[in-house]
């Protein structure tokens, strides 16, 4: 990456970079802590062996769909990568506008239908999901949970279920 004009974390010059490979083992780490119900799994997600292109040659064409297979994405890939190379003159010009795009896969488990945990357990399921998400967005934004609370309209009643999740 430092290569392609992207400074690393530890780089002097980007002290506050975010290190993209350490989110996963800080979800996991969090959940260990603070998910009492071992409702939340990191969830790998597997790319099909077919991709679908679409491509437009020029703004006066319409978009084109093109079947990759498994042999000709390794390919598409590469290209992108020296189009990258190209651009960024082997990494000596900064790429100043562009964007990461990071995907991460969460699921939340329910024991029972939501029917179930509604009237059995008399819980209401969507606090048991805010939990979740608030857990999530302080893990990846590096933020506690107040503050992300902070200024919310339903702040007093989210603030409720967050037994624990505060000190995050």
């Amino acid at each position: 990456l430092k290569k392609l004009g992207i400074e690393l974390p530890g780089d002097s010059a980007s002290d506050d970079m975010v290190d993209f490979t350490a989110i996963p083992k800080k979800l996991d780490s969090t959940f260990e802590q603070h998910d009492k119900d071992n409702a939340l799994r990191t969830t790998k997600l597997k790319l099909g062996d077919t991709w679908t292109r679409m491509r437009q040659e020029n703004l006066l064409v319409k978009v084109s769909e093109f079947i990759l297979q498994k042999s000709t994405q390794k390919t598409e890939k590469d290209k992108a990568f020296d189009l990258l190379d190209a651009l960024s003159r082997s990494g000596s010009l900064a790429i100043d506008c562009a964007e990461l795009h990071v995907i991460l896969g969460v699921t939340h488990c329910f024991e029972k239908t939501v029917m179930e945990t509604v009237i059995e357990d008399n819980t209401n399921p969507i606090e048991k999901v805010d939990r979740s998400m608030f857990m999530i967005a302080s893990a990846i934004h590096n933020v506690g949970v107040i503050t992300l609370m902070e200024g919310a309209p339903e702040e007093k009643s989210l603030r409720l279920g967050m037994d624990g999740l505060l000190t995050l």
